[in-house]
């Protein structure tokens, strides 16, 4: 196209423009809120709703969502969500923001032992020996 004097409409964000992120929030907040999703004083990016009882609650870290809360209505919400954004449904959450998540029938374990050895392999200190206590005691 070589007419300078059209100007193209974008329909969202690109990344790598510093508006994307903004847009981005603005667009999913008013999703959430659209659906009846209430946002939580605790954190701007944490979202429940609770329907017929049973609870669903989003965490919303840059673009990726988990979903706690009963599995069909966990099924039900990631079947909203792909028919209005291009998604991928990474399962059970095994691994988020350096902490490990291991899953029971009614129980969660969260671990920071692979950050932790990360940091000991870094500073060359992973055959170093465990203590009960950092310092001797008197």
């Amino acid at each position: 196209m070589d007419d300078e004097s059209h100007v193209c409409r974008l329909k969202r964000a690109l990344y790598g423009l510093k508006q994307a992120p903004r847009a981005w929030y603005t667009m999913i907040d008013n999703y959430f809120t659209r659906l009846g999703f209430t946002k939580s004083e605790a954190g701007v990016n944490l979202y429940h709703i609770v329907v017929e009882g049973k609870l669903l609650i989003i965490v919303l870290y840059v673009e990726d969502l988990i979903l706690i809360g009963d599995k069909k209505f966990i099924k039900s919400c990631k079947e909203d969500l792909a028919r209005d954004f291009e998604m991928k449904d990474m399962g059970i959450m095994h691994y988020f923001l350096g902490m490990e998540v291991w899953q029971g029938d009614r129980e969660l374990f969260v671990s920071q032992g692979k950050y932790a050895n990360e940091i000991l392999r870094r500073f060359h200190m992973e055959s170093s020996k465990p203590m009960k206590t950092p310092l001797a005691g008197n």
